[in-house]
């Protein structure tokens, strides 16, 4: 791997999207900063204030989703700025809390113990899928094709694969201890990382889980 380029912030950054170039970085003190759309800029500007520390952002169909454990809401942005749409979500687990949109359904940790909430695009609750292997505590979520997501969860040293419309849980791994960002590539490949000093990432197969 080689470095291409850092941006120095002020404050921890725990929520990253991008949007027509620019970058959208979400803070532990309740602001989303953003980007020049020419990179090498290192100059950040205020985008919104949400008023709490914002643990997840997403974009999705030209709408910016903003979760903040904090303040225990979820929130919906346009582009110019101004707060679409919002709804209250008391998630079950704690602090680096993710968001995930696919195909037009918002995925959250849930709000009671071991489940995932699935919401509609305005906020309304369709579903609450049980998770028998979830924590209360750090996760991380990414989308995986167009009816399932990814769960990352480190304080139950487990990576699982989740159907969003079904809600099987596909398979779990646990190859990865306390596992912390994960993403998908090609539909091929889960890509996983944790604290470590190595920059290690582990590649699981999609479809199996198998390392």
């Amino acid at each position: 791997m080689k470095l291409i380029n850092t941006l120095k912030l002020p404050s921890y950054v725990h929520s990253v999207a991008k949007h027509n170039n620019i970058i959208y970085v979400g803070r532990e003190n309740g602001k989303i900063m953003c980007s020049a759309r020419n990179l090498n800029t290192h100059a950040l500007n205020e985008f919104a204030d949400v008023g709490g520390f914002v643990s997840s952002i997403e974009v999705y169909q030209n709408e910016l989703f903003v979760m903040s454990v904090s303040t225990q809401n979820i929130m919906v942005y346009d582009f110019d700025k101004t707060l679409k749409r919002s709804w209250f979500h008391d998630s079950y687990s704690n602090n680096f809390t993710k968001l995930r949109v696919v195909n037009d359904q918002v995925v959250v940790p849930g709000r009671s113990e071991k489940t995932l909430a699935v919401y509609g695009l305005q906020g309304n609750l369709l579903k609450e899928i049980a998770c028998p292997n979830m924590s209360n505590y750090w996760k991380a979520l990414t989308v995986c094709g167009d009816d399932s997501v990814i769960l990352s969860d480190y304080q139950a040293n487990s990576v699982s694969r989740i159907n969003i419309n079904s809600g099987e849980v596909m398979w779990t791994s646990e190859h990865v201890q306390k596992p912390q960002g994960v993403v998908c590539y090609k539909n091929r490949y889960v890509l996983v990382t944790n604290q470590n000093s190595n920059t290690r990432i582990w590649i699981l197969d999609i479809k199996t889980g198998k390392l």
